[in-house]
Order: structure tokens, then C-alpha cells, then sequence
């Protein structure tokens, strides 16, 4: 659910677009916003983005024509935090579709540009998980932002407005600052939530 900052933000931003539509414009508008994204949106478009790959596999008949592990990698993470879910190691080699060998060199690239951290599982040291640092997550949410701004309106029967419809660089760019900033602490607590119920540390 919107946190209260997300909700004061969304009506600076209707007032906002409101202020810049009564500027004579060429374009007519709709006079509908663009919501605050929650983070079933953020599923749901980064879900797309995995379909589709899938898919463009299935039609061209192999992954060997568009090989991206790293890619693959850093959307299977992204969902699996989305979904609040861990994976461990052996789950993302089989994401990357490469050998595991090459999979492994991938994380480790990853690791250390700061993109993914491992950890071992504090109760079975032999189960290793991954999962995208702050950094990565972030980056993704901005990779992802406008889509999911469709995606949101698309949710709640609405039309889509352009994300900078009537906004000014610095005024879209605050508002997508904070919708990312909040995003993030909203999927860091719930992580924090469901390892303390079920007694696990949190890095």
C-alpha cells in the first residue's frame, strides 16, 4: 500500500499538472493522472518483461540467439524481491540459462560492481542465496519507472498520461525520486518483517 509521503506526493503532483493545464497547450488533455505506483504494478511490469523474453525465446527457437545472463539474472532477482522471495544460487544459475560455471562468473561480476550480494543460510551453511543490493533495486525502478506508470493507470481502469505531462525536468525528476525512495523502503521492511517472523538475519 501507498505510504502517507506517497499520498501527500501524489496530490503535489495533481496539483501540480493541474496548475500546468491551464497553460494554453497544442495538446489536448485528458485531465487524468498518472496513480502512484504500489508494488503489485512493479511485479506486474517487471513479469512482462520476463514474459517476453521467454517468449522471444520460444518463437526465434533457442536463447542462444539473444544471450544475457546478466540481464537475466538481475530481472529473476528483481521479481524474486518484488515477490518478497529469496533465491539461492543454484536458482539463479538455472534463471541465467548458461551453464552454471559461466552463471557463477556472472554473479561474481555482478558482486563486484556492487549489483548483487551473496549470503549463506544461517541454519544450513550449504545454502547460499542472492539477491540485488539497494543499488541494483533502485536502478531497476528507474529502468522500469514509466512502464509501470502505464501499467498502474492501466490497473485502475484510467487512461495513461506521459509521466512528465505538464511537469518540469527538476519537478518530474523529484517526484520519481521520491515514488523510487519510497518504493524501496516499503520492500526493505517487508523483507525485515518476514525474517523476523520466521527468525532468519537480514543483511
Amino acid at each position: 500500500m501507498p505510504t502517507r509521503r506517497m499520498k501527500i506526493l501524489a496530490d503535489e503532483l495533481n496539483q501540480l499538472i493541474s496548475h500546468m493545464e491551464m497553460r494554453p497547450e497544442p495538446v489536448q488533455r485528458t485531465g487524468c493522472h498518472p496513480p502512484v505506483p504500489e508494488i503489485g504494478d512493479w511485479l506486474a511490469t517487471a513479469l512482462d518483461a520476463y514474459n517476453m523474453r521467454r517468449n522471444r525465446e520460444k518463437c526465434f527457437g533457442g536463447i542462444q540467439l539473444f544471450g544475457e545472463p546478466t540481464w537475466d539474472i538481475l530481472l529473476d532477482l528483481f521479481i524474486a524481491q518484488l515477490k518478497n522471495a529469496r533465491m539461492q544460487t543454484t536458482s539463479v544459475c538455472i534463471g541465467a540459462h548458461v551453464p552454471q560455471t559461466t552463471a557463477l562468473r556472472w554473479i561474481a561480476l555482478l558482486e563486484r560492481e556492487n549489483l548483487v550480494h551473496r549470503y549463506r543460510d544461517k541454519e544450513d551453511s550449504r545454502r547460499v542465496y542472492v539477491e540485488l543490493t539497494e543499488l541494483a533495486l533502485r536502478k531497476m525502478m528507474y529502468l522500469f519507472y514509466d512502464r509501470c506508470l502505464a501499467k498502474a493507470a492501466d490497473g485502475r481502469s484510467r487512461p495513461s498520461a506521459p509521466s512528465g505531462s505538464g511537469l518540469g525536468p527538476g519537478e518530474y525528476e523529484r517526484a520519481r525520486n521520491t515514488i523510487l525512495d519510497d518504493t524501496v523502503i516499503q520492500i526493505r521492511n517487508r523483507r525485515r518483517e518476514t525474517a523476523v517472523s520466521a527468525g532468519v538475519s537480514v543483511k
